[in-house]
């Protein structure tokens, strides 16, 4: 008995490849829409506790704290994806090297393409990749997080409310 795997044809190992790139693209698409709704949530939290005050100032501590390390982890879940939809990618463009003509090379030629975009002289000319504009919106609500926990805390120790003495 053969313990041998059976050979696979060039559009069965394509195939493998494609639904592996495209079960990790859109878990990458779902956790990042997940971060929005999570992040926004307590973004709105943390602002109504910076607005009210008094008693709310230790929850939008909290909840500052809370939206930054929510920002963080989602950050390296975002790494993680996006280092398995890279190894798809790199699976996809070896098979495609394989083609006898240049045009349906999409994944072969890609990481070029993309390379000279990103690198334009003139910065808001550039192309931003995914992680790019993931990263950016991580880091923004990360710093919203510290900054109102910050605030909230800063609040909450030096009293927020004016005395009205009579």
């Amino acid at each position: 008995m053969s313990t041998q795997p059976p050979a696979l044809s060039q559009k069965e190992m394509l195939d493998h490849a494609w639904r592996y790139f495209e079960i990790h693209a859109n878990q990458r698409m779902a956790l990042f829409n997940f971060f929005l709704v999570l992040s926004s949530f307590v973004a709105a939290g943390l602002g109504a506790s910076l607005q009210l005050r008094g008693a709310f100032e230790l929850l939008g501590a909290g909840l500052g704290f809370l939206l930054a390390i929510v920002s963080f982890t989602f950050w390296k879940l975002d790494q993680r994806s996006s280092f398995l939809i890279r190894h798809a990618e790199r699976a996809m463009a070896e098979l495609e090297n394989a083609f006898p003509i240049s045009g349906p090379r999409l994944f072969f030629n890609e990481a070029h393409l993309t390379a000279k975009e990103v690198t334009r002289w003139f910065y808001l000319r550039r192309l931003w990749t995914y992680g790019r504009a993931f990263r950016f919106v991580f880091w923004a609500m990360g710093v919203i997080g510290v900054l109102g926990a910050t605030l909230s805390l800063y609040f909450y120790l030096h009293g927020t409310s004016a005395a009205v003495e009579v």
